[in-house]
């Protein structure tokens, strides 16, 4: 697959010790070194600087561990309903942020672009954060019922789609 992409831009220190005072701006066609690398490349940038790996890990690894109990008291401390000021604004976004999503991919598919694999990952999480949030904010009956199929029909299956195409793309580019 043929990849079409802008040509990055670094900032560079020209080889002094100390940070630069004044960052020069450079492409990555210009520069001498692979940095940063293309995103194939990642893998084996964390492999070959284990401190690199271990600092992401930990970082990975701490959030995990402040989540997990802030779940808990989340679930003690906060009332069974409340009603939200920009409620229309929270749903619009999180369909304006799909279709965002599903152009763009569109937009990379088209192009041939490998990065596609990038957009359709978030816009199948941004389609079962949907799902969930519309079941569990719905109203008991024949809204949840509609909330339910919605999920179950539509809005989960397109998720799997959308991982699936990722997926797809990441072990297409190994």
């Amino acid at each position: 697959m043929h990849t079409q992409a802008l040509p990055g831009i670094r900032l560079v220190n020209r080889g002094r010790r100390r940070p630069a005072r004044h960052l020069n701006v450079r492409t990555r066609s210009a520069s001498r070194s692979a940095w940063p690398p293309e995103p194939a490349q990642w893998q084996d940038v964390l492999r070959s600087r284990p401190v690199l790996r271990r600092r992401v890990r930990l970082v990975a690894l701490a959030v995990g561990g402040v989540l997990l109990p802030w779940m808990v008291v989340l679930g003690a401390v906060l009332p069974a309903t409340a009603q939200a000021q920009h409620w229309a604004l929270a749903w619009t976004g999180l369909d304006g942020a799909e279709a965002a999503a599903a152009l763009l991919t569109a937009m990379l598919l088209s192009r041939g672009d490998r990065r596609a694999s990038l957009s359709a990952g978030a816009g199948g999480t941004l389609l079962l954060i949907d799902a969930w949030f519309d079941v569990c904010t719905s109203a008991p009956g024949a809204e949840h019922a509609m909330a339910l199929a919605e999920a179950g029909c539509a809005e989960l299956p397109l998720a799997v789609a959308a991982w699936w195409v990722a997926i797809a793309l990441t072990r297409q580019t190994r």
